[in-house]
């Protein structure tokens, strides 16, 4: 028996010729690629669903922000950084859900049909996908950055020097991304 030989064996009631198992595994791959546009759908609306979640949550923590600025009305520096620190927490939820929101009309676009896109989403494989959740990822994290410097709050645990050095490290970061992304 040489290593890597092919046998061919006649499978009961089969014809000649025929490589045992091919068959069968035919046809567990012609039902899985069948059913994966409905795996695909559920990515999508679940997708979906989080971003519209987020965006409504973004959408009601801004209306109730608002409501409480302007009902408790204050102008200590307590009252500005809880303000901003609130402010850019509602930015970044708002990013986030734009990047679901992507990510489903995306799987949508590549898998399903044609996708209702905005002229700034050209998604023709899943490389661009990734590109494009890379790209609202950075914003995130450059969003993340100065939220958590404004509620910085001076401690043994966390010293200056450190909190100084996460800035800069986020700063060049994010510079070098957008000279390579140019």
């Amino acid at each position: 028996m040489g290593a890597g030989k092919d046998y061919e064996i006649e499978p009961e009631g089969g014809s000649p010729g025929v490589r045992a198992g091919v068959g069968s595994s035919r046809v567990v791959m012609e039902m899985l690629a069948s059913s994966s546009g409905w795996l695909f759908i559920l990515a999508v609306i679940g997708s979906a669903l989080v971003s519209v979640s987020l965006f409504v949550f973004g959408f009601v923590l801004t209306v109730l922000t608002v409501l409480e600025t302007f009902t408790a009305l204050s102008f200590e520096p307590a009252a500005l950084e809880a303000l901003l620190s609130i402010s850019i927490k509602i930015i970044d939820i708002f990013l986030v859900a734009t990047v679901f929101y992507v990510i489903s009309l995306g799987l949508y676009e590549l898998f399903i049909a044609k996708a209702p896109l905005p002229g700034w989403v050209e998604i023709r494989d899943l490389d661009d996908l990734e590109t494009k959740l890379l790209v609202v990822v950075v914003i995130a994290l450059a969003v993340l950055v100065p939220w958590r410097v404004v509620t910085w709050k001076s401690d043994a645990s966390t010293p200056i020097p450190d909190v100084g050095l996460a800035v800069g490290v986020s700063i060049l970061a994010i510079s070098g991304y957008l000279w390579v992304r140019r």
